[in-house]
């Protein structure tokens, strides 16, 4: 973000010299007709994500891992979103357990999306009966991916299962000269 204001500042100055104009537009996303990859997350709905389906770690290292390619566990801040990636899931028959960033390690019973902070406010995604803290260590979040039911759970963070990796938002600067 910095860069690209360095870049608008010169153009400002540049402009006033030449007696030209420039119009700068800056927009979330990249837009489709740019034809960009950001491997080795895939654009899903309205945002970018990385599916582990091989390699199981406990929910400290899938946040760990995450983080060494500059995302995040993902945190479904939308029913957009989680249909979005949910559709996805059942759409190529992809099964297994997958960390999120929800938890409630910080105050028992009140999950929130460790990445944001915010609660998971969203009751609809949790499979029945869920969050349930089974045998007092059920602590981190993740969704459930089978044939016959799809959503949040709570399990054991120290258990070892597949994650969900979410990617900053792109940003796309263009500029109009005159």
């Amino acid at each position: 973000m910095v860069s690209a204001l360095c870049v608008l500042v010169f153009l400002g100055i540049v402009s006033q010299f030449l007696a030209i104009e420039i119009t700068p537009t800056i927009s979330d996303g990249v837009p489709e007709t740019f034809n960009m990859t950001r491997k080795p997350f895939e654009k899903i709905g309205n945002g970018y994500y990385y599916l582990e389906r091989n390699v199981n770690l406990n929910w400290f290292a899938a946040f760990e891992s995450c983080r060494k390619m500059d995302a995040q566990l993902v945190a479904f801040q939308t029913l957009e979103e989680w249909n979005s990636v949910i559709l996805h899931l059942e759409s190529n028959k992809i099964e297994g357990i997958f960390w999120t960033s929800g938890t409630d390690l910080a105050n028992n019973e009140e999950h929130v999306w460790f990445t944001t902070g915010q609660k998971v406010t969203l009751d609809s995604i949790w499979n029945e009966g869920e969050p349930n803290n089974d045998g007092g260590n059920e602590h981190c979040d993740v969704v459930l991916s089978a044939k016959d039911s799809i959503g949040l759970n709570d399990l054991e963070c120290e258990l070892k299962r597949l994650y969900i990796c979410e990617a900053p938002q792109p940003i796309t600067a263009s500029f109009v000269i005159w």
